[in-house]
């Protein structure tokens, strides 16, 4: 396994190469995704750790199913998601270009969304992800991503990566479209 939850089987002759793609292709285990929206790093969260304060696994497929047209996620380009239950990060959420964060506010499952994060050692080196604002319940995360990535899809220019653009434009359009149909809290 990478760190990135990728298989990697070494060792493989190349005569044998298209029969095991089958073979893997066969169990799920192909989709040609590394590196896009969909190849999510999750945490076992909630449904498999005891130290978890929220559920990854549903969540990443949630946003799995909402961008499943794979030449939909390839004009997007590189975008790393990550997803941690809990604050001991086992997901990496705050090195992901978008990031979230399983909290527990009052005994219920929240997803605090963090953008920006790098886990590059590139030009720009590694970065945080900083968060955007209050959680959301699980069932606003798979509109939450979409408000996200339309952002994202608005303002990047040609080429550009997420990290490119968010790192041009900040994070204050994102939050806007996220945040817009949220009424303000009463006093």
């Amino acid at each position: 396994m990478s760190h990135e939850q990728n298989l990697i089987l070494a060792n493989v002759k190349k005569r044998d190469l298209f029969a095991l793609w089958e073979k893997a292709k066969a169990q799920g285990f192909a989709t040609p995704n590394i590196g896009l929206l969909t190849d999510i790093i999750a945490c076992p969260g909630g449904d498999f750790c005891s130290l978890a304060n929220a559920k990854s696994i549903p969540i990443g497929l949630a946003i799995q199913e909402r961008f499943n047209g794979l030449d939909y996620v390839y004009d997007l380009g590189d975008v790393s998601l990550n997803i941690s239950g809990c604050i001991n990060a086992c997901g990496h959420h705050h090195v992901g270009n978008i990031g979230i964060l399983g909290v527990d506010k009052d005994g219920s499952e929240w997803y605090q969304v963090t953008l920006g994060g790098e886990q590059s050692s590139g030009a720009t080196g590694a970065h945080l992800g900083r968060v955007i604002g209050p959680s959301f319940s699980a069932d606003e995360m798979p509109d939450v991503m979409t408000k996200v990535i339309d952002t994202f899809v608005e303002n990047r220019q040609e080429g550009e990566h997420f990290i490119e653009t968010y790192n041009r434009i900040g994070i204050t359009p994102f939050k806007e479209r996220v945040y817009a149909s949220r009424q303000p809290a009463h006093a």
